[in-house]
């Protein structure tokens, strides 16, 4: 049987940032520090990114990924499933919600100072249709989220696009039923639920303060709406002030419209689908992962 390699790093040049100078000097250095080999693909097919790395990764105990939030979300799915193995991250996405959660500077050589130290824990996850994400929205954030990846993920221009495209869709709620652990927690419109073990959206936004990767339960608000509303508690998040939006803690949330409507839904940003109704659970530990955490 063949030896552990120590390290390698899997590139997807799909991802948001991934030709940028601060991207290629990470890998770059990352590489040499870690004595890493290197893969690299260009795609934002998650099954596609899925398999590639699932026909790759056997061989090392340290995975480290570079990629937006979605490419990081595919390596949990793959990771979980190897015990020994454990998960670096270089951000290279839009958003890149995780980076803010694991404390990850943008400088190179601060960035690799934290992978070479090694610091990795466990990670809560949430199990969304079968996937593993660290985090995950229905209604709004979906829409938006699927007009960004149509119209070709074109970073900060595409996704302010996807927004201003998306602003009419705020007039139009759905009317939704929300349990938690089997208790209601709400009944009637909404623009948007998040569910987490982060507080953190993309670019940093703190939608869902309070909840915690190492917990062993997720965190979901419902942002209920009307506009005027919303738009407040998006100044907040901005501000990075708390929302009104009351956290609720619990192992399962149950979500199912109540008009017949499509729900949409995505995970670590990547939208992967729409139904009535929608389960999302709690995996506690489900991978390991270096960070900042001191």
């Amino acid at each position: 049987m063949e030896a552990a390699r120590p390290a390698a790093i899997f590139l997807n040049e799909g991802a948001g940032s991934a030709h940028t100078d601060r991207t290629r000097r990470s890998v770059e250095l990352a590489r040499r520090a870690l004595d890493a080999d290197l893969h690299v693909t260009a795609t934002r097919d998650a099954g596609e990114l899925a398999a590639w790395l699932a026909a790759r990764v056997d061989p090392y105990a340290l995975a480290v990924i570079a990629g937006g939030d979605g490419s990081l979300g595919v390596a949990y799915n793959v990771a979980s499933r190897l015990p020994e193995l454990t998960l670096g991250y270089i951000p290279a996405g839009f958003g890149n919600a995780t980076s803010h959660l694991l404390r990850l500077p943008r400088d190179p050589e601060a960035l690799v100072e934290i992978l070479v130290r090694g610091d990795a824990r466990p990670l809560d996850l949430l199990a969304v249709d079968g996937r593993l994400a660290l985090f995950a929205g229905a209604g709004w954030d979906a829409v938006v989220a699927a007009r960004y990846a149509d119209a070709g993920a074109r970073r900060l221009p595409g996704w302010a696009m996807a927004v201003g495209r998306s602003i009419p869709d705020l007039w139009h709620r759905p009317s939704v039923e929300v349990r938690a652990d089997d208790r209601l927690v709400h009944r009637g419109p909404m623009e948007l639920l998040v569910a987490g073990t982060t507080p953190f959206y993309g670019r940093g936004l703190r939608v869902n303060p309070g909840a915690r990767p190492d917990r062993g339960r997720l965190s979901l608000r419902v942002y209920r709406g009307p506009v005027t509303s919303f738009a407040v508690e998006a100044v907040r998040w901005a501000a990075g002030v708390t929302p009104r939006a009351t956290r609720v803690d619990a192992q399962r949330l149950d979500i199912r419209t109540l008009d017949g409507s499509q729900l949409p839904v995505q995970v670590d940003g990547d939208v992967i689908g729409r139904r009535q109704s929608w389960s999302i659970a709690m995996r506690p530990s489900a991978v390991r992962i270096i960070g900042r955490w001191r």
